[in-house]
């Protein structure tokens, strides 16, 4: 007997996703249509890349929060990668992208496109100082492509044009963040359509990446937006995920291309009808050596009903306001590496100079009195080099201190405050495996990226070793993403829990190799809450103080 009701719903299967030539996906938005790629394996998965979650931030939407797209009559042509304007991360005066670039991609295995298995989905948030970058910058999906998930990147507005505030109501600032906050918005309302299950998000980050993914725990506009996180060499205390005096910086802009600065509203007006790149052109004026600080532009305390950061991230976290759901929060041994790259090759200069020039490159020319600027420095060079010239040959005093000031200290900082204000596990992990290369003795900030997207930041190729531990870490990310609970074979991995610092310690593919350690204290805690710089339980200290 002829059934309409079933003819009908595999007729309307067939019209919402076709994989014919190319796939075609029927959203809630409109139909978009993308195309085939291979991933490392040689599994043919779907691309969707160019897909808009917000209409265009131009013109009178310049320095505004982000809208939703409207829906479109058509076929989307989703084939087209987007990056927004930047300078380039090594030259300030070199621009890149657009100012229209809003756009996610969607990944989906072939084979399960058409199948409506409600497949896990894992979200990733570039990386970049909230300054540069894209979600194709690294995190390509070749690697992920192998395993039964969705996968999705999106752009965020970065530096001047995601984060410029002027700490009023006119702009609170946190702009790319509520980009970020839109894109999961879109995830949620629109994934079922490739797939994906909205109920089974993971958010995930590398680098300001990974400290967006905390900032998300502590926003009550990301509520209900993911069902668990993984936070990458990047959390909400780092010195780089706030940014400090941004009216002052709004000002700097202002003058530097003839707008008016006395009054905000004037101000904004005025830089809404100047070209983004006159804006960008600007930008060095905001670094003090080189590209340092990182991240001269960033997240903020932002006033209004619809702050995203109503508060300081330490305040929150010890608050215990924090969105009660799974996180894991993991570092490379060798953090350091990255930002001592950004310094060049400037080891004189640093010897020569160190008390003019440490307050800059070690971010804290904004957080401490410049009448101890120098007194500073001198602690911090005595406890890292001792008598030591600061040449090349104190490469691990450099790399060292580099990292435990703008990652570490406060990664382990905010994993304790985390574990104390959630009841959900928080994880905490340790990568010390520099690969299988006897000419590579560090674990550089980003390391862990080579295995879960490709050798997009390393180029060496995966020798056999590499391979397995690969294997071991998508392994970790694919069961954490179906079951909220990170699983390694042969190695029991437990949450931190009260005032220890419990992590798993990865130094090679063997569970022989990865290691479950507790320590009171694994980077120099102690030592850098110190030196009173204004940030973090000291700030809040120095408050009350007032």
């Amino acid at each position: 007997m002829f059934r309409l009701d079933v003819f009908l719903t595999l007729l309307l299967l067939q019209v919402s996703i076709c994989i014919c030539d190319d796939p075609i996906v029927q959203t809630p938005l409109g139909t978009v249509k993308g195309w085939f790629k291979k991933s490392v394996e040689g599994r043919d998965f779907a691309a969707f890349e160019g897909i808009p979650f917000a209409k265009p931030p131009i013109g009178s939407r310049r320095f505004e929060p982000p809208e939703p797209v409207e829906p479109w009559l058509g076929t989307w042509n989703a084939v087209h990668l987007f990056e927004c304007a930047q300078t380039n991360l090594t030259q300030a005066d070199v621009i890149i992208g657009d100012e229209d670039c809003l756009y996610v991609n969607v990944y989906v295995p072939r084979d399960l496109l058409s199948t409506r298995k409600n497949l896990d989905v894992i979200v990733h948030i570039h990386g970049g100082g909230f300054m540069y970058g894209s979600g194709h910058m690294y995190s390509i999906p070749d690697v992920l492509m192998d395993q039964d998930v969705v996968f999705v990147t999106f752009n965020y507005r970065v530096g001047i044009l995601g984060f410029l505030s002027t700490e009023d109501d006119v702009v609170p600032g946190n702009n790319g963040m509520k980009d970020q906050v839109l894109a999961l918005k879109w995830v949620q309302n629109n994934i079922a359509s490739f797939g994906g299950n909205p109920k089974s998000v993971t958010l995930t980050g590398l680098s300001a990446g990974g400290a967006s993914v905390h900032l998300h725990f502590l926003s009550s506009q990301s509520k209900g937006l993911f069902r668990q996180g993984f936070s990458q060499s990047g959390v909400a205390l780092n010195s780089f995920s706030l940014q400090k005096e941004p009216l002052t910086k709004t000002k700097i802009l202002a003058k530097a291309v003839g707008c008016p600065f006395s009054c905000t509203k004037a101000m904004v007006k005025c830089l809404k009808q100047k070209p983004y790149k006159h804006l960008l052109d600007t930008m060095k004026l905001f670094f003090g050596f080189g590209t340092l600080p990182v991240a001269p532009f960033g997240p903020a305390v932002e006033k209004g009903p619809d702050a995203f950061l109503p508060k300081h991230p330490y305040e929150i976290l010890a608050s215990g306001a924090v969105i009660d759901v799974p996180v894991i929060f993991t570092s490379c041994a060798h953090e350091g590496y990255i930002p001592m790259l950004f310094s060049g090759d400037a080891f004189d200069a640093f010897d020569k100079d160190w008390e003019t020039l440490a307050p800059i490159i070690l971010d804290f020319n904004y957080t401490l009195d410049h009448s101890l600027w120098a007194s500073t420095a001198k602690k911090i060079r005595q406890y890292y080099f001792g008598e030591k010239k600061m040449d090349k040959e104190a490469t691990m005093e450099f790399m060292k201190m580099f990292g435990d000031r703008i990652f570490l200290v406060d990664s382990e900082k905010s994993v304790k405050l985390q574990a104390k204000a959630a009841t959900s596990p928080v994880y905490y992990g340790y990568l010390s495996y520099p690969g299988d290369d006897e000419n590579m003795k560090f674990v550089p900030h980003g390391a862990d990226a080579r295995y879960y997207f490709g050798p997009v930041f390393d180029p060496r190729p995966l020798t056999e070793k590499d391979l397995k531990v690969r294997k071991v870490l998508v392994g970790m990310l694919i069961s954490y993403a179906k079951t909220g609970v990170p699983k390694i074979e042969g190695v029991e991995w437990e949450p931190v829990e009260g005032d220890k610092l419990t992590y798993l310690d990865i130094t090679g593919p063997r569970k022989d190799d990865i290691i479950l350690k507790t320590v009171d204290e694994l980077t120099p805690v102690k030592f850098w809450t110190s030196l009173s710089l204004a940030e973090n339980e000291n700030l809040l200290h120095i408050k009350d103080e007032l």
